[in-house]
This record gives C-alpha cells, sequence and structure tokens, in this order.
C-alpha cells in the first residue's frame, strides 16, 4: 500500500517481470515505489523488467523512480525498458534519461516483446 492507494503492481509475462505504476508518485511516496521496485526485480531475478506508467503526465518523482530502477537493473545485468501510452509522457522519459540507453514504448506489448526476443538472445 502506498498512500491510499495500490499504485504498483506486478506480473510475469514471457519471462519478463511487468511493473505497472497505476498512479502517479509523489514526492513523499517516491523512496517507497523505488524500494518495491528493487524488491520486486531481486524476488523475481528476471532477465528483463518492463515499467509501465499508466498516467498522462509523468511527474519528477515518478522520472527518479524510473531512474533509480535502471540504475538498479544495469548494475544487475538486467535490462530495462518503459512503457507510456500518452506521447508527452514518452518524450519526457526519453529526455530524462537522455543517454542512458533506456527504450521507451508506446505499449506494452511492445516492450515485452522486445525484452523477450533481447533476453532469449542474450546468453546465460
Amino acid at each position: 500500500m502506498i498512500g491510499w492507494l495500490m499504485v504498483l503492481t506486478h506480473m510475469l509475462d514471457r519471462g519478463v517481470l511487468v511493473l505497472t505504476l497505476h498512479g502517479d508518485v509523489t514526492i513523499s511516496d517516491r523512496a517507497t515505489v523505488s524500494q518495491k521496485l528493487a524488491e520486486a526485480v531481486r524476488s523475481y531475478l528476471p532477465q528483463a523488467v518492463v515499467i509501465e506508467l499508466r498516467t498522462p503526465v509523468v511527474s519528477a518523482a515518478a522520472l527518479s523512480a524510473v531512474l533509480r530502477a535502471h540504475r538498479l537493473c544495469g548494475q544487475a545485468g538486467v535490462a530495462l525498458s518503459a512503457v507510456a501510452t500518452v506521447s508527452s509522457a514518452r518524450r519526457l522519459l526519453k529526455a530524462g534519461t537522455d543517454g542512458s540507453g533506456l527504450p521507451v514504448f508506446a505499449s506494452r506489448q511492445d516492450a515485452i516483446a522486445a525484452a523477450a526476443s533481447t533476453s532469449v538472445a542474450t546468453p546465460a
């Protein structure tokens, strides 16, 4: 439980851990969201992770949580990509992660397909 409602869920799809933020992340929730993202990655030890942002606006706190997850996954050798269905949110993610190599997709299906094909192609 983060704040008054659950904003983070997860599932596995083709071996890819999909973490979905169902609402915006506030500054006061940023550390908790980052911790929950890290716990999920450590629990499942996936080959790839997709973070889906289901909000039309990406706040600075949400961007910070995604960047922290990107660093964590990079250190663990786990590929990470992001999904934002709203084009302005995708632009913000791409601008905020400029040069970091974070792939940003418009749909969950595209991100999972790319991550699944990359993890299959990468030897363990």
